[in-house]
Formats: C-alpha cells, structure tokens, sequence
C-alpha cells in the first residue's frame, strides 16, 4: 500500500528501491506485523521489505491495481487496520474461567471433548454449475456421482481426507459423527459441493490437560467477542446509520475481531 500511494513513513532511509524509500519505521512495521519476526535481525526485516516492494512494483507495471474495486480493496485494509488497533485497546482481559465454567464448555462442544474423533472420508469435491446441483444430491453413491460429472464434464478432485471433529464447524462435526458409513452426504462451501462418504471413525482422546487448555481458550474468546460485540453496539446508539431501500440489514453485523493465525473453515453442511 505504501509503494503505492507513494506514502513516506518517518524515519531514517535505509535503502531505495527503485527511487522508493525504505525508513527504519518501514522496519518497525515488518516487526509488528508477525509475532514471528518481533526479534529478527534488521538485514532479514529489511530484505522482506525490499521483497514486498519489488513484487508490488512489478505488480504497479503490469497494471494489477487498475481493476474496478481496488479503491474499495484499499479503503478496506485501511479500515481494517485502525479498527483492530481500537479494538485492541479497548479489550480487557477476560476473567479467569472457574470449573464449572470449562466443564459447561466441555459439555456444549461434545465434538470438541468427549466425542471427538478422526474421521476418515471419501472427498468429491466439485463446482456444478447452476441448476445441476439438486440432480447431483439425488444421487446415493459415490461411483453414481462419479458418473454423473463424467457425463457432464464437470471437473472434480476426489481424495481420501481425515477430518478432526474439533476443527470442522459443528454442524459438520455432527454429521461426520453420526452418518452410517458408507452413506453419501453434501457438504456446501461458497460455490463448491462436496461429495462426502465415511469410511472410518476412531476416537481422539483429549489428553485432560489439553482439553483444560482448550475450554479456556473457547471461553476466553467468548468473552472477548462479547466485549467486542458490546463496543459496536455502543458506537451504533452515537452513530447515524442511514440504509438506501432494500439494504437494511435483517441479521446482526458481525463486529470485527482481532486478527489471528487461522485454518480456512470447511463450510456448513447441507
């Protein structure tokens, strides 16, 4: 953004990439941004930065930053970054969970503790198109389905996966741990459906420090969405919020949340 925008950061210049200029605050900034590199050596800080900024150069040249919502893409990061900075700031620390509160979590995240498992599936994974998706979940077997995307020619990838009953949405979990194996199920992700068939369950003990560790992070996290929740909830009593027609929300913003390290998530089930 900054090679961009031309914008110049204080600090002393280090180094000029092709006439643009990299200060010591470019460092400080690298540094912040990984708690990784928080105590890296400045000569490997500043060969990432000198990588970012040619890669965004050469990205300038070819025009990549002249498509339709790319004023919109910068406002985002933009937004993004200072808002995260407020929500830190505001966010105290979450109290320290008692027992009953971890038994609780224990007890309402069952695929997560007590029922966890390693689930072992057979993966289709597809992108019909429009109006051949319900044919295709008419269907019960895998060699079935097989043949209807041969005929169709639709591409497809078909692996065996192992799943992690704590690390799948719950509505997932469920099914991976309740479906007669053997038995087709579809399993939606944006515009991609997949094929689902398990073939094998085995249980995944939770060693009990680990599932102490666990239910304190849920419960942390949920404290601390509540307070977030509670911060945009205030700052929408003091704003005036006007909705052209046919806009106006009918389900409840979700509030930003402090970023971290994160799996992409399988989808939610049909």
């Amino acid at each position: 953004m900054a090679g961009c925008h031309q914008l110049k950061p204080g600090g002393q210049v280090i180094a000029t990439v092709n006439g643009q200029e990299i200060t010591s605050q470019d460092l400080q900034a690298e540094a912040r941004s990984n708690a990784a590199l928080a105590q890296a050596d400045s000569s490997v800080l500043l060969q990432r930065v000198v990588a970012r900024a040619l890669l965004a150069q050469a990205a300038h040249s070819r025009g990549m930053d002249r498509y339709p919502g790319y004023p919109s893409d910068i406002a985002r990061l933009k937004q993004d970054l200072i808002a995260q900075r407020l929500v830190r700031s505001s966010l105290k620390p979450p109290p320290t969970p008692t027992d009953a509160d971890l038994a609780k979590i224990m007890a309402d995240n069952p695929y997560a503790f007590a029922r966890r498992e390693n689930v072992t599936v057979d993966d289709i994974t597809m992108q019909p198109p429009a109006g051949s998706v319900e044919s295709l979940e008419s269907l019960k077997y895998p060699s079935d389905i097989m043949g209807r995307l041969t005929r169709l020619s639709i591409p497809n990838s078909r692996r065996t996966v192992t799943l992690d009953t704590a690390k799948v949405p719950v509505a997932l979990a469920e099914r991976l741990s309740t479906m007669p194996i053997g038995e087709l199920f579809f399993v939606h992700n944006d515009n991609q459906l997949s094929a689902m068939t398990v073939t094998e369950r085995s249980p995944a003990a939770v060693p009990p420090q680990e599932a102490t560790a666990t239910a304190t992070q849920i419960f942390e996290g949920t404290k601390v969405q509540g307070q977030i929740e509670a911060l945009v909830s205030q700052l929408r009593t003091q704003a005036k919020i006007v909705y052209t027609n046919g806009f106006v929300p009918v389900h409840k913003a979700a509030p930003l949340l402090p970023q971290k390290a994160a799996g992409p998530a399988p989808g939610t089930t049909n």
